[in-house]
């Protein structure tokens, strides 16, 4: 007789499949293999071929698929790769999808999803769209590549910052992770969110899932993140998130605050949630996040402000308790070499399903001894 389990059977009544550990726990910044990187092909000039870039140029093609997963592609058929520069382009008949620079950039009477407005330009709006419209335009790429050119961030074990929560993890105990921050935290474009194959968990539920495989503890996850929020509203929040009493803290805000929220005042509502924290639960620990990078086409956007918030965080983790996750770094590095669009799922201020599998890994290299040669 086959036994069938009751997770088994709910995946398979919704299709939802749980991601591969290694997809969001690999330190891919450290590794020779890099598994389900995103990219989005854009036509950059009429009568060329439309192309994306890799972050590392590839020895080996593992599998090329759409980011839905239900679509595999063929090298020849569906797309070239020029294994010295990383480069991928699609050749005539391709299946994979594209879009032209005037469907990037479409006038504010287009029928194409969009956002007002162009940087220095009213008139022109970006390609937007929440939902699953960008998801369905990517790809998945996985691949071997020979190693060592990653020049970005390298997020280190913090086991002696976060001693507490540390150690309740390694004797198996749970714990009781909470969140504080804005739509990305919330789980804004994960395509568990979206409701689109594969359903990939927001970066929140993969740190937590992530913890328990490698521990063993149930790890009790209290999602406190609200879309649109800014620091003023975390801070003012502060007092529901206490009442979770939580081990562990991560505090994730600054894609939302950064076009009116001095660095000053954001640096006093990080203190004011923690302190607030504190008061309930002294031994909590805190992770802080400094956000991925938005669209620097928008005019929205202050680049600036967001860089800056990141270098005042680091003043935050002077001594025990608080360690700082250098999102912003991960992504200066990974857009020196793709694009935004890569990376995004909306087209101005969210990840996409990578783009969490990174935030994932990333938090995860601070919690997790690595093993062997990582």
């Amino acid at each position: 007789m086959l036994l069938i389990s009751a997770s088994a059977l709910a995946q398979a009544a919704t299709g939802r499949v749980e991601p591969d550990p290694k997809e969001f726990m690999d330190r891919f910044w450290a590794s020779t293999t890099m598994r389900g990187e995103s990219l989005f092909f854009v036509q950059r000039e009429e009568g060329r071929p439309p192309t994306a870039t890799l972050l590392f140029p590839p020895e080996r093609i593992l599998s090329v698929r759409s980011a839905t997963r239900e679509v595999a592609y063929e090298e020849g058929r569906d797309y070239l790769v020029d294994r010295a520069s990383g480069v991928m382009s699609l050749p005539p008949g391709s299946r994979i999808p594209f879009k032209t620079m005037a469907e990037m950039y479409p006038p504010a009477d287009s029928k194409l999803p969009k956002m007002a407005h162009l940087r220095g330009d009213p008139k022109t709006c970006l390609i937007f769209s929440e939902g699953s419209f960008f998801h369905r335009l990517q790809v998945e790429v996985s691949y071997d590549h020979a190693g060592g050119l990653w020049r970005g961030p390298v997020p280190a074990f913090a086991g002696q910052t976060l001693p507490r929560t540390i150690e309740k993890l390694k004797k198996g105990q749970g714990i009781t992770l909470a969140i504080s921050g804005d739509s990305i935290s919330a789980g804004a474009n994960a395509s568990r969110s979206t409701g689109v194959a594969p359903f990939m968990p927001p970066y929140p539920a993969l740190v937590a899932r992530g913890l328990e495989q490698v521990y063993g503890g149930r790890v009790d996850l209290k999602n406190f993140a609200v879309g649109g929020w800014t620091t003023d509203r975390g801070a003012k929040d502060a007092g529901r998130v206490a009442d979770a009493r939580p081990d562990l803290l991560i505090i994730a805000y600054g894609l939302n605050d950064c076009g009116g929220v001095p660095v000053q005042r954001f640096v006093s509502n990080l203190q004011a949630i923690m302190a607030t924290v504190r008061q309930q639960s002294p031994e909590a620990e805190f992770i802080l996040i400094s956000t991925m990078l938005g669209n620097e086409e928008w005019h929205l956007l202050n680049l600036d402000r967001l860089r800056a918030y990141r270098e005042a965080m680091k003043e935050l983790t002077v001594g025990e308790g608080v360690v700082l996750a250098d999102i912003t770094g991960m992504w200066e590095e990974m857009l020196r070499r793709k694009s935004f669009h890569d990376l995004t799922g909306n087209g101005v201020n969210h990840p996409n399903d990578f783009g969490h599998r990174v935030y994932a890994a990333t938090i995860l290299a601070h919690m997790v001894e690595p093993q062997g040669g990582e």
